[in-house]
């Protein structure tokens, strides 16, 4: 499996990080956050590719892109469909973002179908299991595990986190800032990167992404990849374009 951070940034765009965004295998997109598209097309994907997204939560910073996204589909003549996978809500979600855009049905030359997932359901993605389980965030988040890649979305510490991610090659953990701060970040459902390197180690992850790097914090990466790695080693920091074979 291949995987390629389109964007690892949180809450907002930054100078050198588009928000999150997680390429699969050239097929799967899992959320697509501002400016996500821009890099999809600068690592050489191919629109046409794409057979589905899988949107964690509906917050813009996960998924605002999907309209260009869709876009450029149409911009380069796709005619197959395609499947957007998210919470309930995530239809007239994207619905209401394409008449926003004042986007003509007949320039969508290919049908938009939609799986409004439970927590805790699972799907085949042809060739793929996908698991799915609750973070804990502000409004409903999604957790998403593609055979043993497993993707947080946005979320405080939560052991569904940890079941769903057990032995996971990969385990993409957002990481919103420092331990100092791990009071205000939970409160807003979100973790610091010591709580998802406490995650990791508790799921016997093999390796943990720290990724939903929030712009006043980007510049201090080595602090955070210093907090997780003393206590699970396997430690990478996200940045856009990474791309990583498990």
């Amino acid at each position: 499996m291949i995987v390629v951070v389109l964007g690892s940034g949180g809450s907002a765009e930054s100078a050198n990080r588009a928000c999150s965004s997680y390429l699969i295998n050239s097929e799967i997109v899992i959320d697509a956050g501002p400016g996500s598209y821009k890099n999809f097309l600068k690592y050489g994907g191919n629109p046409l590719k794409i057979k589905y997204f899988l949107i964690s939560h509906l917050h813009g910073d996960h998924f605002f892109d999907i309209g260009a996204f869709l876009w450029g589909m149409s911009y380069y003549g796709r005619t197959e469909p395609i499947t957007i996978i998210g919470p309930k809500g995530i239809k007239q979600a994207f619905d209401s973002l394409i008449k926003f855009a004042n986007t003509p049905k007949t320039f969508m030359r290919f049908d938009v179908q939609y799986i409004e997932i439970e927590p805790g359901e699972n799907l085949k993605l042809e060739s793929l299991k996908l698991s799915t389980e609750n973070g804990k965030h502000t409004v409903q988040d999604i957790a998403y595990r593609v055979d043993s890649l497993c993707y947080t979305g946005d979320t405080s510490p939560n052991e569904n986190i940890v079941e769903l991610c057990k032995k996971a090659s990969l385990l993409i953990h957002e990481s919103s800032g420092f331990a100092e701060n791990e009071e205000y970040l939970n409160s807003v459902g979100h973790s610091s990167a010591r709580q998802a390197a406490t995650e990791a180690l508790q799921a016997n992850a093999r390796k943990l992404l720290l990724t939903h790097i929030p712009p006043l914090v980007s510049n201090h990466t080595a602090k955070m990849k210093s907090e997780a790695t003393k206590i699970f080693k396997e430690t990478v920091v996200a940045k856009d374009l990474l791309e990583l074979e498990i």
